[in-house]
């Protein structure tokens, strides 16, 4: 990503009142998010859901020096920048309505044939839940390699979810609720650059945005939303890991429990999710394979053979021939097919159906 865009996309997230809904009404309109400052008022009071005020505030748009700053931090720490709408963003979480417009992370994101499964818990275990997750995990590996275990860094379950799935030779992702300047908690900084060489750290917050206690309820939407699975063990009734496991079910999500005794507190929150048909329950790496809707004997997708052309038209074929492995508008289709921009969009919906082409948030295309 080129400086003078990533510029633009960072100004762009640090307006005010500008996350991803916002976003995606303006991204109907421009391909860029240097075309967005390009616009007149009234142009963009004319996009519906864009009122007087968000267009006041992108017109006299103060934050290109404060994301100026934030380059020369990313550049400094070596670390990457993932805009809502680039090619590479994760799947799962860009089709959240609330996700975070921009992403930064230290290490590898590991998107591709990879499966991802989030694990949070208590912050107080029993070692009978330290010593499940390590197992299960563990088991887990042995069955599925291609699993990506995400959690929040935080005590108890989370960090035990990141040491067990480093330990087996998982991928592992910790999101923060902070920007790079910190750490927190400061004793797993040692775990931190072990996850960072065998998976990454990811943080939706700027670098100068310290570890507040609302920022982990909002950290807790990324670790939902990007797993096709979300696992509970041992929770209270209240607490963030069933925050989690409310947000991973409003996406849609399957989640799942360890179920627990009656009487131990820790157990009432996974408890009440299987009691409510809130989540599966989970007793071993098979439950959670089964309920995740994974098989252990999983086989990579074959590539899309030639022998499939012969069913599209000449346009079709022509539509797809222009799109790559690297993401491209529909505006841009148009003007390089110099078609209307109705009739690449009636080809694209048809490449869609036929299994060829994938669509993207901001009407962006990729094989």
């Amino acid at each position: 990503m080129d400086e003078k865009s990533l510029t633009a996309k960072l100004a762009l997230a640090l307006i005010p009142g500008i996350g991803a809904g916002i976003a995606r009404v303006l991204f109907t309109r421009c391909s860029s998010a240097e075309e967005v400052f390009r616009l007149r008022r009234r142009d963009l009071t004319n996009i519906p859901g864009i009122g007087e005020q968000i267009a006041g505030r992108i017109l006299k748009a103060d934050t290109f020096s404060r994301a100026e700053e934030e380059i020369r931090f990313l550049n400094k720490e070596k670390l990457q920048a993932w805009f809502l709408f680039d090619a590479d963003y994760p799947v799962l979480l860009s089709q959240c309505p609330d996700a975070p417009l921009i992403l930064f992370s230290r290490g590898s994101l590991g998107e591709g044939q990879n499966r991802f499964l989030s694990v949070v818990g208590t912050r107080n275990p029993s070692s009978r839940g330290l010593q499940f997750a390590r197992d299960l995990i563990f088991a887990v590996a042995d069955r599925d390699p291609s699993i990506v275990v995400i959690s929040g860094l935080a005590y108890g379950i989370d960090i035990q979810a990141h040491l067990a799935a480093l330990d087996a030779g998982l991928r592992t992702i910790a999101v923060l609720g902070h920007g790079f300047h910190t750490l927190y908690p400061a004793v797993h900084r040692g775990i931190a650059e072990r996850i960072a060489r065998q998976g990454c750290l990811v943080s939706d917050f700027f670098s100068y945005n310290l570890p507040e206690p609302k920022n982990f309820i909002r950290r807790n939407r990324i670790i939902a939303g990007w797993s096709e699975a979300t696992l509970v063990i041992e929770s209270g009734i209240k607490g963030g890991a069933m925050v989690t496991a409310e947000m991973a079910n409003s996406y849609d999500r399957e989640v799942c429990a360890v179920p627990g005794r009656p009487d131990d507190l820790m157990s009432r929150g996974c408890n009440f999710l299987i009691r409510t048909n809130q989540a599966c329950l989970v007793e071993s790496a098979d439950d959670l394979l089964q309920s995740a809707g994974w098989k252990a004997d999983r086989q990579v997708p074959e590539p899309v053979q030639a022998s499939l052309f012969v069913t599209l038209c000449d346009e079709e074929r022509e539509v797809f021939n222009m799109i790559s492995e690297t993401a491209v508008t529909i505006d841009q289709l148009a003007r390089q097919a110099g078609w209307p921009v109705q009739v690449v969009s009636a080809h694209l919906l048809s490449l869609e159906f036929k299994g060829l082409i994938r669509g993207l948030p901001g009407q962006l295309y990729i094989r």
